[in-house]
């Protein structure tokens, strides 16, 4: 496994590669991946897929960010003061709900790892890139990413269900799937 894995400065891939889909990151170290959603370099970025897949994998077995602070930074929205309520990481959003403390904004780890996989664009970057901060309308706005039984987060759930199973993980699938043909062979 070391061979694959290069020390990587995750630092200049997040200022060289956002925007610049030409400059795709083809190595990495583990370590080096920001536990701070609101740091992480978009999954997208990863060029290799096998890489993407250990990036994935990481992330699902790091588990959530989710900091229990005492207090989140206030934000003045209209005449009200409102922030983040570590409430929220409680009950149906605790699987998938993340905070960032660098940016007092919060994201979703499945539709970060997967969202690409199902929808290719700039729409929807608020729990994936840009992050999420409108506190006053969190709950409806939560409710509203999760959406239906097809939706694109549910979608993205379910891929992260199966890949923190390690039967189903993507190598596995593929080596399986390889086997079968060369059976057939």
């Amino acid at each position: 496994m070391e061979k694959f894995l290069a020390k990587f400065n995750h630092s200049q891939a997040s200022s060289s590669t956002n925007g610049n889909p030409s400059s795709l990151i083809d190595d990495l170290n583990l370590d080096s991946l920001e536990a701070d959603p609101g740091k992480r370099v978009p999954i997208a970025h990863y060029n290799n897929p096998r890489i993407k897949d250990e990036v994935r994998k990481h992330y699902i077995q790091k588990g959530l960010c989710q900091p229990k602070m005492d207090s989140y930074p206030p934000t003045k929205i209209g005449k009200r003061v409102r922030q983040f309520c570590k409430i929220w990481f409680e009950g149906s959003y605790s699987k998938w709900l993340e905070y960032s403390v660098e940016k007092d904004s919060v994201y979703c780890l499945c539709c970060y790892l997967f969202k690409d996989d199902f929808f290719h664009g700039s729409t929807s970057e608020f729990y994936t890139k840009t992050g999420f901060r409108s506190w006053n309308r969190a709950l409806e706005r939560f409710r509203k990413h999760v959406g239906d039984v097809n939706s694109i987060h549910n979608k993205c759930f379910n891929k992260m269900l199966d890949l923190s199973n390690h039967h189903q993980s993507i190598q596995v699938v593929i080596d399986k799937h390889s086997q079968k043909v060369n059976h057939r062979a």
